[in-house]
């Protein structure tokens, strides 16, 4: 594997709230509370020549105080990306895991990126279902999709797919129709990068989906996906799960996960 590309993954935080603990685990432990934490993502490619890639684009101070007065510690990401001495604009290649508001609600300062999302995604929340207020309570401003389509920044995957050599795209639905994973080649061997799939890694150890889901079933068979893709079960990494705070902070906001 030495001779091949290997990617270091970072994950950057931009704060965290308080949720009742079935929000993390569906129907689990409902009335305790838990700690949420927000993440988005960057691959660092073992080439220095190569451009580090942003996996989701993290979102803006309005996006939070529109929807949680309880907020704590919030983060910009041009601060966050700071650490690497990346400005926003140096980022070429996003992938969207889905369009949630705080996974896509940044895109607008990555001017210079391609962005790379599921073609169910996008057709799913352009239909009639995104009309319900639980399924859109938690959807991402739609103009921002309309806005890179202009302006030919976005390209639309079905399915499976290598995008870049190490780093492959895997449609899974569940937590949202068009969910995709990443699976990542680091040099412990293949990553996961699960996402909303599972919100915490109790979700692989008890096979629970996270609290907010579309289809059950899709979820259950995300979990399982993660677990194939990845080669061992250290190597995957859920989407909002407090015990990543604990890993030192590589920088303010920032822990290496490999």
């Amino acid at each position: 594997m030495s001779s091949e590309i290997t990617y270091s993954i970072f994950s950057l935080c931009q704060g965290w709230r308080e949720c009742d603990a079935s929000f993390l685990l569906y129907l689990s432990d409902i009335g305790r509370k838990a700690k949420l934490p927000y993440f988005f993502w960057l691959l660092v490619p073992s080439k220095e020549e190569l451009a580090p890639i942003l996996i989701d684009t993290g979102f803006m101070e309005g996006h939070y105080k529109n929807r949680y007065f309880d907020y704590n510690d919030y983060k910009k990401p041009v601060e966050l990306l700071k650490n690497f001495d990346i400005r926003p604009s140096d980022i070429q290649n996003v992938i969207i895991s889905h369009l949630h508001w705080d996974h896509f609600s940044a895109n607008r300062i990555y001017a210079s990126a391609t962005f790379y999302i599921q073609k169910k995604e996008i057709d799913f929340w352009r239909g009639n279902f995104s009309d319900y207020h639980f399924l859109n309570h938690f959807l991402a401003d739609l103009n921002d999709l309309e806005s890179l389509e202009k302006n030919k920044q976005l390209e639309i995957v079905n399915g499976e797919l290598e995008l870049f050599d190490g780093i492959s795209v895997h449609h899974v639905g569940g937590h949202s129709p068009g969910l995709q994973i990443v699976r990542i080649r680091t040099i412990e061997g293949w990553a996961v990068l699960a996402i909303d799939s599972a919100y915490v890694f109790r979700s692989f150890e008890s096979m629970i989906p996270p609290g907010i889901h579309v289809h059950v079933d899709e979820a259950l068979a995300a979990l399982d996906k993660a677990k194939d893709l990845a080669d061992n079960p250290n190597l995957i990494f859920p989407g909002h799960d407090a015990q990543t705070l604990s890993i030192p902070e590589f920088a303010n906001g920032v822990r290496q996960l490999i």
